[in-house]
């Protein structure tokens, strides 16, 4: 019988395998099919609302410069490396590869089979192929023929889209061949005895059991000890004496990394770190990691004077640049140090140094900070301001101040800018510089940001005239990806047209060129509501910026305007060279900072279209506006959303 079942069961197995294995294969093809379709449909769809005057293109196979500049934009948005334009009869119109962009030889006079069968059922027509004997395209992409429909519903022309499958196929196939190991392994486990069987069960529960109680002491990413563990040995330390100092270490924009690069990056970062840290100490020290990018580090019997050494140690090799996942990223982390004492328990050495992280964070990034008295009146402030934004966020009882927009020929208001206040309950106000950083790290700016957007197109559209309201947006606004539907939204219910809307943005959301937030911002470009680039100049390379992005405003730094009393002759030549660059481009020019009629002559004359500063109005409330000091009511029913 045993040797029955010896025979039987790999036979069996290996029988189930071939068979697994073939269906695996089809069905990846199969969904490969689908999935390349779906963005070939989706790419299709964004190129000919991108493309002005499409069907001109596609008549004449000549593009014009501005359909060149889009053409080369995105022709490699997403998993797309290539595309082919037709008309309807199946005549090949472009290429995207750059000869036939540069030199365009209009319509040819063949006709292209694949194309028709497009254009006879309306439907896509896909097809999977082998790419690796051609140089430079993926091992394995997939032919996309797309219907492109006019106005009437008519088919307009074909587009040919080259989709890069080559990971879907990986994705794919490893899902199958995982789903025919643990099938095949299902089914050889039917023909097993039931001794086998209930000795593997005995084993697996064993295994189980080791890996809870070995989850329940140490952080599975990182392999340090988690909080109960480190509370258990620190503790232990401190009451034998033996504990010196203790540091708690904070990742520096952690969250930025993982929203840029994505959560395998951010967790290679921080089991780094833990190597990192790991490596800064001795057998009797101990490293945890408390949780998200939060670590702790007890020193034993660390003499003094080698504390701020070893501590600077860790700052230098945690900012030093890792690759991960063939992205190289530079970090860094902020550290409290806390100094143990008899006369202080493990946690109140565990909060000194959580107080001294506050401190170091405040202070800047990349740094470290050893506790002291005043410290723990800081932790108090930051706690305190914490709650006061938390509560603001909530009950919407922030404010805006508005600061007049006028016409840099005449001085006449056009506008106003949107200021977010928030008061203290003795009725002074918070710096918006400390309080809306602390509601971007609080994970509260989306909350905050849909409330000022709410509420400043709804002030505006209950003053006379066709004033436009300006808007300042946070980088963090763009990452959920549905601003435009929010802005939408916000205008539909204030009755305001999109053209008064002005949003600005900062070149830090520029950094890295991400095709997330240009499709957003060219989403709301073309709902009509203008782009403007704040605090023109500080940045690190604006020319690009507008060269690539296209803004319809930028808004010259104060600095520069202040710069008009220092050093007039230097920034004369600066603010002329600005505002000629705008003009080139195309873009209106704001100067910020205006406070004296001097200044306002000199500007005018350069050729700001607007100014904005003291000379003209300090931000104030509109008088019968919701949200503004003088009437507390608010723009709820939007904003009852979860940030």
């Amino acid at each position: 019988m045993l040797r029955l079942l010896a025979i039987v069961i790999p036979v069996a197995t290996l029988a189930i395998w071939l068979l697994i294995s073939t269906l695996s294969k089809f069905y990846a093809e199969q969904a490969i099919a689908r999935d390349a379709g779906h963005k070939a449909l989706h790419w299709g769809e964004y190129m000919s609302e991108r493309v002005p005057e499409l069907e001109q293109l596609i008549a004449t196979g000549i593009p014009s410069p501005e359909q060149k500049q889009i053409i080369r934009q995105i022709r490699t948005l997403g998993d797309v490396f290539r595309f082919k334009l037709f008309d309807a009869n199946g005549r090949l119109v472009l290429v995207s590869d750059e000869n036939s962009i540069s030199n365009p030889v209009g319509v040819s006079a063949e006709h292209d089979p694949e194309t028709m069968t497009a254009v006879r059922t309306r439907k896509s027509v896909i097809a999977v192929r082998d790419g690796a004997e051609t140089n430079g395209w993926p091992d394995l992409y997939a032919e996309a023929y797309v219907p492109l429909l006019d106005d009437l519903g008519r088919i307009a022309g074909i587009i040919e889209v080259y989709v890069d499958v080559t990971s879907t196929e990986t994705y794919f196939e490893e899902s199958f061949d995982k789903f025919g190991v643990i099938v095949s392994f299902a089914s050889a486990l039917l023909f097993l005895l039931p001794a086998v069987g209930f000795a593997m069960q005995r084993r697996t529960a064993h295994r189980s059991l080791e890996e809870v109680e070995y989850l329940s002491r140490y952080d599975p990413l990182t392999g340090l000890a988690n909080r109960a563990e480190f509370t258990r040995r620190a503790g232990a330390l401190h009451a034998d004496g033996k504990l010196s100092s203790l540091l708690f270490i904070d990742a520096d924009k952690f969250k930025t990394i993982n929203d840029t690069h994505g959560h395998a990056v951010g967790d290679a970062f921080l089991a780094q770190l833990g190597r990192i840290l790991t490596s800064q100490t001795e057998a009797c020290d101990i490293v945890a990691r408390f949780g998200g990018d939060e670590f702790v580090v007890a020193f034993c019997g660390l003499r003094t004077e080698m504390l701020e050494p070893r501590v600077r140690a860790i700052l230098k090799q945690c900012a030093q640049p890792l690759l991960a996942d063939g992205v190289s990223i530079t970090g860094s982390v902020s550290i409290g140090v806390a100094i143990a004492s008899e006369g202080n328990s493990l946690q109140d050495t565990i909060a000194q140094a959580d107080a001294a992280l506050y401190f170091s964070k405040s202070e800047g990034r990349n740094q470290f900070a050893i506790y002291g008295d005043s410290m723990g009146e800081q932790l108090r402030r930051r706690v305190e301001l914490e709650t006061l934004v938390r509560n603001a966020a909530e009950n919407e009882t922030f404010t805006l101040d508005y600061q007049p927009l006028v016409a840099g020929d005449d001085f006449h208001p056009i506008g106003y800018e949107a200021l977010l206040r928030l008061k203290r309950e003795d009725g002074t106000f918070v710096p918006p510089v400390e309080f809306i950083p602390l509601a971007e790290d609080m994970g509260l700016i989306d909350k905050i940001g849909r409330w000022v957007i709410y509420t400043a197109t709804r002030a505006i559209s209950l003053q006379a005239g066709e004033l436009k309201i300006a808007v300042n947006l946070s980088a963090v606004q763009f990452r959920r990806g549905d601003l435009p539907e929010i802005v939408a939204d916000a205008l539909a219910r204030s009755g305001l047209p999109a053209n008064r809307l002005e949003l600005e943005i900062t070149e830090s959301l520029l950094l890295g060129d991400d095709p997330f937030v240009l499709f957003q911002i060219d989403t709301l470009r073309d709902m009509g509501v203008g782009i403007a680039m704040d605090d023109f100049g500080t940045g690190y390379s604006s020319l690009g910026y507008l060269w690539r992005y296209g803004f319809d405003r930028i808004k010259i730094d104060r600095s520069f305007v202040a710069g008009l009393l220092d050093n007039p002759e230097r920034s004369l030549e600066i603010l002329d060279s600005v505002v000629m660059l705008g003009k080139k481009l195309g873009m209106k020019v704001t100067a910020e900072g205006v406070e004296t009629e001097e200044q306002s002559k000199l500007l005018t004359k350069l050729g700001c279209d607007v100014l904005q500063g003291y000379m003209f109005g300090r931000p104030a409330p509109l008088p019968d506006v919701p949200g503004s000091r003088e009437t507390p009511e608010t723009v709820s029913p939007p904003l009852s959303r979860e940030a």
